[in-house]
C-alpha cells in the first residue's frame, strides 16, 4: 500500500510539472528571408515594386530587399555569411555557387522543384537549352540555382560614324580590328573596348576551339597555341591604340557616349546606360564578333540561391522565387533588365516579344540565344578569372611579355583549382 502511494504522488508531482510547462512558444505572422541585390536606380525601383507585390499578395512570407553596394560584393557577402549575419537569398553566378558548394552553405532546391504538389512542372523543358546545363553541372541531381533571366555580350557602336565613314557592322574579330584601324586613323580615337576583358579573352579561346577548364582533373584545359595567338593579337591591338580597356571608367558606356571610344562589348542589360549621349549619335546593337570555328557567347544570366538556415525559411525562399519565376514575372523581370527570360515560356509570351522589336539591346541578344553558352564552375574558378585578368593586365599595359603572363596565368590557375 506504502509503495502504491509513492507511485501515485509521484505520477501527480509529474503531471503537476507538465502543467506548468510552458508551451513552446510558435512565432506568428510571415516567415521573413532576407534579398540582398546591387540594383541602383530604376532596376533597384522595379525591383522594390516587384517585392511588394509579392508580400502583398500572400501571408506566409515576407521579403525584405537589402541594396548593397557592388565594390567587394563578393568578399563583403562571404565575410556576412561566415558571421552569421548574411542574406537568406541572392542572385550568384556559378563561379560564385562553386565555392559556396565547397563549404556547404547552399540549400538543394531540388526536393521542393521534384515535389508533386508544390514543384515546377516541366522545369527541366522549359528552360533554355544552355541553362539547364549550367545549373545541374554539380552533379548529383542537385539544383542549388533558382534561374530567372540570363543576359550575356552585346556589341554597342556609334551607328552615326560607323555610316559616315561607310563601315559595315563587324561579323568577325578580323573585321572589327580592320574597322577599329580606320576609326583609329580617322578619329584618333579607339575603335573598340570591352566592359569584361576576362569575357572577351574567354571567348576567344572557346570560339578559336580551345578548352578552358577540366572539372575531373581540376586543371586548365588550354590549347595553348591558341591561348597565346589570341592573348597576343589582344595585346598588339591594345597597344597600337586602336581597341582599349574600360581601366578607371570600369564600364565602358561612359566613354562611348561621350565619343571617346567608337564602339564596345558590354551587358545587354546595359543598354539605358550606353545610349545616354544626349542625342548626339545614333546607337547600335549587334551579336558579339565570332572567330569561326565555335560559336559563343558567354551566359552571363547566374541564378538564385538559398543559404541554409532553417527548415522554414528554405520552403518560404522557394516559394518566392516559384512566384518570380513564373511565365509573367520572369518575362516582366526580363524587359526590365534588358535581358533573355530563362524560361521558354517567358521567352514567348506577346509582351516579350513585342519588347525585342523595340530594344535593341534584347533583339540583338535574342539572335544570339542559340549560341550562349557556359564554362565549368569548380571550386576555384572564381580565382581563376582573377588571374586571366592579371594576366591580361601585364601583356595588354605592362608590357610584359605574352608567353610569360600567360605561363603566369597557367600557373596561377592551377594553385586556385588545386586549393
Amino acid at each position: 500500500m506504502k509503495k502504491l502511494l509513492t507511485i501515485i504522488l509521484s505520477v501527480l508531482m509529474l503531471v503537476g510539472i507538465a502543467g506548468c510547462t510552458k508551451p513552446e512558444v510558435v512565432n506568428e505572422g510571415p516567415v521573413e528571408i532576407t534579398y540582398w541585390h546591387t540594383y541602383t536606380e530604376h532596376h533597384n525601383e522595379y525591383l522594390t515594386g516587384i517585392v511588394d507585390e509579392f508580400n502583398a499578395s500572400q501571408n506566409e512570407v515576407k521579403v525584405v530587399l537589402v541594396q548593397q553596394p557592388y565594390q567587394d560584393y563578393d568578399a563583403n557577402l562571404l565575410q556576412a555569411l561566415r558571421n552569421g549575419v548574411g542574406p537568406d537569398i541572392c542572385s550568384r553566378f556559378p563561379t560564385n555557387v562553386a565555392d559556396y558548394i565547397d563549404e556547404d552553405l547552399l540549400v538543394d532546391f531540388a526536393p521542393y522543384i521534384n515535389d508533386a504538389t508544390i514543384g515546377i512542372p516541366n522545369f527541366k523543358e522549359n528552360l533554355t537549352g544552355f541553362v539547364y546545363g549550367e545549373i545541374t553541372q554539380w552533379g548529383d541531381g542537385a539544383i542549388y540555382m533558382i534561374p530567372n533571366i540570363c543576359t550575356s555580350e552585346v556589341f554597342y557602336y556609334n551607328k552615326t560614324l560607323f555610316e559616315e565613314l561607310n563601315l559595315e557592322v563587324p561579323k568577325t574579330w578580323e573585321e572589327l580590328e580592320e574597322v577599329s584601324r580606320v576609326i583609329y586613323q580617322k578619329t584618333g580615337k579607339p575603335g573598340f573596348g570591352t566592359d569584361s576583358a576576362i569575357d572577351t579573352f574567354q571567348g576567344l579561346l572557346i570560339q578559336n576551339g580551345s578548352g578552358y577548364i577540366n572539372a575531373e582533373t581540376k586543371q586548365m584545359d588550354l590549347d595553348y597555341d591558341v591561348a597565346l595567338e589570341q592573348l597576343t593579337w589582344l595585346a598588339d591591338c591594345i597597344k597600337e591604340g586602336i581597341f582599349r580597356l574600360p581601366g578607371d571608367d570600369f564600364y565602358l558606356s561612359g566613354p562611348f557616349c561621350s565619343g571617346a571610344v567608337a564602339s564596345y562589348i558590354g551587358s545587354s542589360a546595359g543598354v539605358g546606360y550606353a545610349t545616354m549621349n544626349n542625342g548626339a549619335f545614333e546607337v547600335g546593337c549587334a551579336p558579339i564578333p565570332q572567330a569561326g570555328k565555335v560559336l559563343y557567347s558567354s551566359s552571363w544570366g547566374g541564378g538564385f540561391v538559398c543559404f541554409k538556415t532553417t527548415e522554414a525559411k528554405a520552403k518560404a525562399a522557394y516559394k518566392f522565387l516559384k512566384w518570380f519565376t513564373s511565365t509573367e514575372m520572369t518575362s516582366r523581370w526580363a524587359i526590365n533588365l534588358g535581358a533573355l527570360p530563362a524560361y521558354i515560356s517567358g521567352m514567348e509570351t506577346a509582351e516579350y516579344q513585342d519588347y525585342i522589336n523595340t530594344n535593341i539591346a534584347a533583339e540583338a541578344l535574342y539572335a544570339s540565344k542559340d549560341f550562349i553558352n557556359w564554362l565549368n564552375a569548380i571550386k576555384g574558378s572564381a580565382g581563376v578569372r582573377t588571374a586571366i585578368d592579371k594576366m591580361i593586365s601585364e601583356a595588354c599595359l605592362n608590357n610584359v611579355d605574352p608567353k610569360t603572363a600567360l605561363d603566369d596565368m597557367i600557373a596561377a590557375a592551377n594553385a586556385e583549382l588545386n586549393q
